[in-house]
């Protein structure tokens, strides 16, 4: 697939720590957050737009962040609550494209190229997405769209914060050339500055030097500067080695403890799983179902198959049946429910249905 014809999208939560602070906690909305270590070596892990405005940023030290805004609510993190919604964003880009690549809990690729036969139809894609990230977790993201990872997560640093920006394969060099030179990939401080003594401040600028000037000041780095500067990058994304799960879930916004309404939503997360397996041709041979209580408390179930199963009415069967059997949700009623197909291998012929009846218990 030529660089043309690839659509790449990258994800930013915008503000992400901060933003998760402010969502459950109303009395912190509106007031500047920073989370991060609070010893006396801490530092900024993240900063909220308000904390922002005073100059607090992230890397910075704890104690200049304190000076600089010292009615700021200064949190440690909680990671597990982080990666809690991280995942749920993760599983929701695995809905629209089969390569998502984790950066980092706060943003992701995902390539488009095959689920979207255009840029006008990608750009649909990536705004719906958008709108479900803000549905889903009740958080803001910043999405850019390009013919490449580096332009893809260009232009979802131009949009933050909350924003989508396109730049269509015909609108790279007019959105690039405006640019400094030091929003370009590789361009430390450091390097920026010898660029400045090159004469070099902008993107145009530095697209028009001779490579053999750049190789000669710079190296291998010369080379890389040249095709960062006309918008080139060839980097695929790259979807991460692992024991792969294909899973769904979701938060409630507020605990459930009706089981008919569970049973419905796990017939339906199944579904999801079930697409998903037939989409990328695979079976999986276990069935794993996640419960998370109102405390945190997270409990798995799972039952493992000889053949592997992609019927979206057996995973569902499966999915309630755990839930009944094996998971006692008591009176506090449940914060999360979630559903993973493991042990995936290749279908080589459509399955319709393995097995009629579900056995009471099975490997766990």
């Amino acid at each position: 697939m030529s660089e043309v014809e690839r659509r790449i999208a990258h994800l930013d939560m915008d503000a992400f720590f901060a933003a998760v602070e402010q969502l459950d906690d109303p009395t912190l909305r509106g007031r500047p957050v920073v989370v991060g270590g609070l010893g006396p070596r801490g530092v900024v892990s993240t900063a909220s737009y308000e904390a922002r405005e005073f100059g607090v940023g992230s890397a910075m030290p704890m104690t200049r962040a304190r000076r600089l805004c010292p009615r700021a609510a200064f949190l440690k993190p909680r990671f597990a609550r982080y990666k809690e919604i991280s995942e749920a964003v993760r599983a929701l880009l695995r809905e629209v494209s089969s390569a998502v690549e984790p950066i980092s809990l706060d943003e992701a690729f995902f390539d488009l190229s095959a689920a979207a036969p255009s840029f006008e139809a990608a750009t649909r894609v990536v705004a719906e997405v958008k709108r479900r990230v803000r549905e889903r977790t009740g958080l803001c993201c910043s999405v850019g769209l390009a013919p490449n990872r580096f332009l893809a997560k260009l232009a979802s640093e131009l949009a933050k914060p909350d924003g989508l920006r396109v730049i269509s394969p015909d609108r790279v060099r007019l959105v690039l050339d405006p640019l400094p030179v030091g929003r370009l990939w590789g361009v430390g401080p450091v390097t920026e500055q010898r660029l400045h003594g090159l004469g070099i401040r902008t993107v145009e600028e530095l697209r028009r030097v001779p490579l053999d000037l750049l190789l000669r000041e710079f190296g291998q780095l010369g080379g890389e500067l040249a095709r960062r500067a006309r918008g080139e990058d060839e980097t695929p994304v790259a979807v991460p080695a692992q024991s792969r799960s294909i899973s769904r879930e979701t938060t409630f916004p507020t605990d459930v403890k009706d089981s008919e309404r569970l049973h419905a939503v796990l017939r339906r997360l199944a579904n999801d799983v079930a697409r998903q397996l037939q989409r990328e041709h695979l079976i999986a041979r276990s069935i794993r179902i996640k419960v998370r209580f109102p405390d945190f408390r997270t409990e798995t179930r799972q039952i493992s198959f000889g053949a592997g199963v992609d019927s979206p009415r057996l995973l569902g069967d499966v999915a309630v049946e755990l839930l009944s059997r094996r998971v006692d949700i008591g009176d506090e009623g449940v914060r999360l429910v979630g559903i993973a197909g493991a042990r995936l291998g290749r279908s080589l012929v459509r399955q319709l249905s393995l097995f009629e009846e579900l056995p009471p218990d099975g490997a766990a």
